[in-house]
Formats: C-alpha cells, structure tokens, sequence
C-alpha cells in the first residue's frame, strides 16, 4: 500500500515539473522531412527551366545563323569562299551541336580553316548580329613581287612573307603584272616565312617607274640579286644592259649619279654595247663592255678586278693629253 502511494505520487510530481524544451537540432530532425521534399520539388523546378532554357538558346531554331554576309573579297573566287563557311557551317560538334547555333558559332574555327584553305587571306574579322546573322569580312593579300630561289617562285605580300607557290598561268600573277626577283643565292624558302623586309619591297616596287620616268630608261620585269642578305638589286634593260642597285643608298641619288655618267661619259657611245653599269658605291660609277670581256678575262684571274670606275678613266684620258 505504501509502495502504491509513492508510485502515485512520484506520477503526480512528473506530471507538475514544467517540460523540457526541445534542443535546436530536435526541432529540425521534425521539420526535415517536409524540408526536404520542399527542395526536391525546387531542384525539380528549377531543372525543368534551366533544361528549356538551355533547349531554346543552344538547340531551337531561335538562335540559329541564318544570314551570312561575306566581304572584302576582290581576286579571291567569291563562290569558293562562301562555299568553305557554308561546308565549315554544315558539320556538327560532338555530332549533334549545330555550328549555326548564334552562341555556339565558332568564329576562331573558321578563321583558321579559311586562312589556311586560302593563303591569298591575310586576316579574317567575323561579327556576329543578334539574332541571326553573321559578317565574314575578308582582308586580302597585296601580291607585290615574286620571289625565286632554288628553282620554284614564290608570291611575296605586302609585308614580305611568302605565302604561297607562284602559278604562272594563275590571274593573280597575269592580272597584277608582277615583277619577280631571282636570288642567284638558291637558298630554299619556306610557305610563311619572311623574306623581305618592307625597305627591300619598297626600293624594288618604285624602282621601274622611278628609273623610266628620271632617265627614259625601259628596265625587264626580271630583277637579280646575290642573296637575300646581300642588300642589292640588279635590272636588266630592254637594250640588255644591266643596272647594279644598293638598297642602302639613297635611290634618287643612285639615278641621278647614273644620269649624270649616261650624258657624259656615254653622250657618243652607245649604250647597248655596255654589259653592267655598276652604282652600288656612292658617288662612284663602275661600267664594263662587252666587247672588253675577253680582253679583260684573259689579262686579269679576277673578273672582278675588270671592272673601270668613271674617275680612273678621267685620270687616264689626262695622263695620254
């Protein structure tokens, strides 16, 4: 009966004693199980808009390329060039990312492919147009001169790189009338590299003109130098002389000093029977016959110790008065 009392009792107290809050982590262990389906269904949610998002930019006809504008083209074939971005635009990446997608066009891809494909391009800008639409603008090579060394001839731009193998019955070399520099040297030259640089192509491009117009002396179209190292040029003239250059000289300086030896050291002697007029000293004129060249050969082991220079012959003409 005692034992009884006390178990009743001790009820009675439990039931009075104020209840023991529950800790932070008790309360969240409740609620996690509506948190968590909460977040699945946002996940889900937000799945589904990135997906139709993601569907509508990279794989719908939203954003697809539907005008390509191509520019600049002047020698190049227009059909050729249009025809490689549209082949380029045709494939697919990983097989099913179209490349006409506006976001995903591959601007850098098809820069490369069509410098490559076609050495006349020396640059290649692209300019996208939301939504649609795509600029191609090409810059084309400046052919300036052919290059010709150990047997082929190479095209030479504006800047002095060899770009490409020269086709003689190819437009770009019949339309633009191109000069072309021989290096007696035979040293090989690779497609790309640099072979001029721009003080060389713009002493031999203006040389022609300069010389016709100064001196109404007609040169050939076929220059010579030593080497490419060697920082000279040489003409021939349509009489079959020849016209020995330094690139280092001033050219107006060179002409007038010819000048000046053609009208009075030449004024009654023709012309056609020199072989070289050599100007590559400054202020000095080295010339030879032709028909001193046996004489010549024949008394010096040196053909280059043949050749006369315009003072010694002065002083020679004084010593015989």
């Amino acid at each position: 009966m005692w034992n009884r009392n006390k178990k009743i009792k001790r009820q009675n107290l439990e039931e009075r004693a104020p209840k023991k809050r529950k800790s932070f982590f008790e309360k969240k262990e409740e609620k996690a199980p509506s948190h968590v389906i909460s977040r699945i269904i946002f996940r889900f949610v937000l799945l589904i808009f990135v997906g139709s998002v993601g569907y509508v930019l990279l794989f719908s006809s939203f954003l697809e390329i539907r005008k390509v504008k191509l520019v600049g083209i002047s020698e190049l074939n227009y059909g050729d060039v249009y025809g490689k971005i549209d082949e380029l635009l045709a494939k697919k990446d990983f097989n099913f990312v179209s490349r006409k997608n506006f976001i995903l066009f591959p601007s850098g891809k098809i820069k490369s492919e069509l410098e490559n494909t076609f050495r006349k391009i020396s640059e290649v800008k692209i300019e996208k147009i939301f939504p649609d639409s795509v600029v191609v603008e090409i810059v084309e090579r400046k052919a300036l001169l052919m290059w010709c060394s150990a047997g082929p001839c190479y095209i030479v731009d504006e800047n002095g790189y060899a770009y490409t193998g020269a086709d003689f019955e190819s437009d770009e070399i019949k339309q633009n009338n191109l000069l072309s520099v021989i290096d007696n040297s035979g040293k090989s030259v690779a497609i790309g590299e640099k072979v001029l640089d721009d003080d060389y192509i713009e002493f031999v491009i203006s040389l022609k003109d300069k010389l016709e117009n100064d001196t109404g002396i007609n040169v050939n179209n076929e220059y010579g130098t030593q080497s490419k190292i060697a920082e000279e040029v040489r003409v021939k003239t349509e009489e079959g002389w020849e016209i020995f250059f330094s690139t280092t000289l001033p050219m107006e300086g060179s002409i007038q000093t010819l000048k000046t030896f053609l009208e009075k050291e030449m004024a009654d002697k023709d012309k056609s029977k020199l072989e070289y007029v050599d100007l590559r000293a400054e202020n000095k004129v080295y010339y030879k016959f032709k028909d001193e060249e046996q004489t010549d050969v024949n008394a010096q082991t040196n053909a280059e110790n043949t050749q006369t220079s315009v003072e010694t012959k002065k002083e020679d003409k004084k010593k015989k008065n």
